[in-house]
Order: C-alpha cells, then structure tokens, then sequence
C-alpha cells in the first residue's frame, strides 16, 4: 500500500487530460522517426555499457563520472521514448517534457566531463 499510493499519485501527475487517439503506425517510415528509434537503441546501448562500466569501478574514484554518465544516457533515453510516444500518437503530453529532457541529458553529461576532469587531475 505504501507503494501504489505515490504511484498512482505520480500517475496522475503524468497523465494527459485529453484522450490519445489510436496509434498512428503510419508514421515509423518517416526519416525521423526512424533516427528517432536508432537514438534510442543507442542510448539504451549506452546506459547499458555505462553500467557495466559503473559496475565494474564500483568504489572507485571515477564511479561517481560514470553514475553522471549513465544517468545523462538515460535522460536521452527517456526523451527518445517520450518523443516516439508522440510521433505515434500514442499518448498527449505537453512539448516541453522532451526537450527539458534533453536539457538535463546535456547537464549531467557536463558534471560528468567536470567531475572526470577533477578526478583526473
């Protein structure tokens, strides 16, 4: 119970208030939905490795650049499916929620770069 209630909390915090009409199929032949879902088998790719990575230098002193890292890889594969999501008509959300993704993709990539560079230093 202490579980479902903030899930479906957050649920309705995400949750479009028009209706998502059917799926537009038609759509995954278009160029960019197709480099669309080659980002995000990329991204998914990354944040995978990252966490090999992350894994593997548990404890060490880059491990912290690498958790940046693959949270960075999974902000980009968020918006990637956020992004599908709406190019298959599948689900309403507001535009802003893709690109602020993206925005926090871009952060934790930079605290990552200054965080590897002040280990490395």
């Amino acid at each position: 119970m202490k579980r479902i209630l903030p899930a479906g909390l957050l649920l309705l915090a995400v949750a479009p208030l028009s209706n998502a009409q059917a799926a537009n199929l038609a759509v995954i032949a278009t160029p960019p939905a197709l480099f669309n879902l080659l980002v995000l088998v990329g991204a998914v790719a990354c944040t995978t490795f990252s966490f090999k990575v992350w894994t593997l230098i548990r404890g060490g002193r880059l491990s912290k650049a690498w958790q940046w890292f693959m949270g960075g890889f999974a902000c980009l594969a968020l918006a990637e499916i956020i992004l599908l999501f709406r190019l298959f008509e599948l689900v309403t959300l507001p535009e802003f929620i893709a690109p602020l993704l993206l925005l926090a993709m871009a952060g934790l990539f930079l605290y990552g770069l200054l965080e590897t560079k002040r280990t490395l230093s």
